[in-house]
């Protein structure tokens, strides 16, 4: 015979147990799937955030090469205008601040911050356009200044040449 000094347990007290077994059971089971289910959801979120910021970054990239291709552009068109190898550089000007403005459109307000050295670049090349500008039109003034006094010096060499002449010489009537 076995001897136990166990209390005997009712069926209340099993009930309850199996009940607190029961709760403890679930609130861990949904412990551990919120657990597992956060994990996943702050993948997916980051995941996204990812190709989000990544998509940004492209186009960005994409945006830089283009400002490339048009800055290497407007340094064409300003070194054309440098060298004075246009017959209108009025057209040319025109043509330059169209690029200017496309390349201030094509880098927009968000990516200013990104892409600073063209944001400097671009801000520079208004006043140097502008002071270009200034020295054409002194260099046409000097041109037109020029010509007017070649054309001045021919008129007055004319003028000396007529006034060396003798008149006496060509008298054709009576000596007295």
């Amino acid at each position: 015979m076995s001897i136990t000094r166990d209390k005997k347990l009712n069926k209340s007290d099993v009930r309850i147990g199996i009940w607190k077994f029961i709760l403890s059971f679930v609130v861990l089971s949904i412990i551990s799937f919120c657990t597992v289910f956060f994990f996943f959801k702050s993948y997916h979120t980051q995941r996204l955030g990812m190709e989000a910021e990544s998509y940004k970054y492209s186009e960005l990239l994409g945006r830089s090469q283009v400002l490339n291709i048009k800055i290497d552009s407007i340094s064409h068109l300003m070194s054309l205008l440098d060298i004075n190898k246009v017959q209108n550089d009025i057209a040319l000007r025109k043509q330059i601040t169209e690029e200017l403005y496309d390349a201030r459109s094509i880098m927009g307000e968000d990516s200013t911050d990104n892409l600073k050295h063209y944001a400097v670049l671009l801000n520079h090349i208004g006043p140097m356009l502008d002071l270009k500008t200034k020295i054409i039109s002194v260099a046409n003034q000097k041109e037109y200044n020029r010509s007017q006094l070649l054309r001045c010096q021919g008129k007055n060499a004319g003028v000396v040449k007529e006034l060396k002449i003798d008149p006496t010489r060509k008298f054709t009537g009576r000596r007295r």
